[in-house]
């Protein structure tokens, strides 16, 4: 077989590894319970994995910050994300491994990357040649399949972490709601033993009582409820990042947005960016079309996924001013709802309140904290969609 064959069937085995990647974006990405672990060689000083830069073709990719003794100490930082999903999740590291054949110490994003600097090195020796049409049509294919190959990995890499890290917020969302409910029953139960025994006083009817355990009831629901929601809810986010399910891991907060983030913020030259990276546009701008209709209608393609991406950033932006505004109310109203339940604090251990009453306090400061976590993590949120837009991905939950 001649150079110039095996150059064509290695370039086409590389286009339909690509598309086979394009195809897995798809695919859900919860791990098995017993994960895949990474090599040594992998998680370290050294290391290299997410492509987290953007979707443009020319992907460098970043080095770890993070040691494999940190990203297996039990406690996941949220930067830790990334790095946990390419050495760790099974369903992720089984992709890669159907797709190249590769030993398990290689990471998806690390061998796209690789194999497309392999590509571009190769086409780079075709174009120090003479090139008749023939070289240059395989010339041109190889630059293509880099690219492609380039921007699947990154966008493959950058989903699942995006998806990790709102999953993430849910589960903090959710604590604080947990905990209200855990008091309420607590209330609830005070209220219906109250209950009871202004029956057995004669003070207190039957429905009275019966009205009483019945919103006991109803709390004791809403409390398991919310409980098993946050242990679900926590165990897809570890079985994700290649722990088992009923791993002791903890999770560490959430960081709330600095200011050095929102001021880096810039409409217009996010915008550009965004355009200039998104996934889909650029699929969208590589579609081939022949003859003056297809390329008409290309065209057309062209600027409306330009105009959607561009209209999506502005409206990411803006939903970051909302949250922060919200966030900022959030705040002062926590602050106030603090000081409320220190004095209520103060006036509960000199015997002033019932335990009823105090109960009842100590549910709306829970209330307050949930409300205010709230706020402070769909801020978080915001500013990461933003962000990750303008890196080039945009996900419609």
């Amino acid at each position: 077989m001649s150079k110039m064959k095996k150059n064509r069937k290695k370039l086409f085995a590389i286009l339909l590894q690509a598309a086979l990647v394009s195809t897995a974006m798809t695919m859900p990405a919860y791990a098995a319970k017993t994960p895949g672990i990474g090599s040594d060689a992998l998680i370290g000083d050294d290391a290299t994995g997410p492509v987290l830069t953007g979707g443009n073709t020319e992907v460098e990719e970043e080095t770890s910050p993070y040691t494999k003794e940190q990203l297996e100490d039990g406690t996941l930082e949220y930067g830790e994300i990334a790095w946990r999903i390419e050495g760790y999740n099974s369903t992720y590291l089984n992709l890669r491994s159907q797709l190249y054949s590769q030993t398990t110490s290689q990471s998806a994003g690390t061998a796209l990357a690789a194999e497309a600097s392999a590509l571009m090195e190769d086409a780079m020796d075709l174009k120090s040649d003479d090139m008749d049409a023939e070289t240059r049509e395989l010339f041109e294919g190889y630059k293509a399949a880099a690219r492609e190959l380039r921007k699947q990995g990154a966008k493959l890499t950058n989903k699942l972490v995006k998806a990790v890290q709102n999953l993430l917020i849910q589960y903090e969302e959710l604590l604080p709601q947990v905990e209200t409910a855990k008091k309420n029953v607590e209330m609830c139960q005070v209220n219906a033993d109250a209950a009871q025994k202004m029956q057995a006083l004669g003070r207190a009817s039957a429905q009275e009582v019966l009205t009483a355990q019945k919103a006991l009831q109803q709390a004791n629901s809403s409390a398991q409820q919310a409980e098993n929601g946050a242990l679900q809810l926590k165990q897809n986010i570890l079985m994700l990042l290649g722990f088992d399910a009923d791993a002791p891991v903890t999770f560490a907060d959430v960081p709330v947005p600095d200011a050095t983030r929102l001021a880096a913020m810039d409409l217009a030259a996010d915008t550009q960016a965004a355009v200039s990276a998104n996934y889909d546009l650029m699929s969208v701008r590589a579609a081939k079309a022949e003859g003056s209709s297809n390329r008409t209608v290309k065209k057309r393609n062209v600027a409306y996924t330009e105009d959607s991406v561009t209209i999506t950033v502005q409206n990411l932006y803006a939903a970051v001013v909302s949250k922060k505004q919200a966030y900022d109310s959030a705040t002062a109203g926590y602050q106030a709802a603090a000081q409320s339940y220190e004095a209520a604090k103060r006036q509960n251990a000199l015997g002033m309140l019932s335990r009823a009453n105090y109960l009842g306090l100590e549910c709306s400061w829970l209330s307050s904290v949930a409300s205010y976590k709230s706020a402070e993590l769909e801020y978080t949120k915001a500013v990461e969609n933003y962000e990750w837009a303008v890196k080039g991905l945009i996900v419609t939950n």
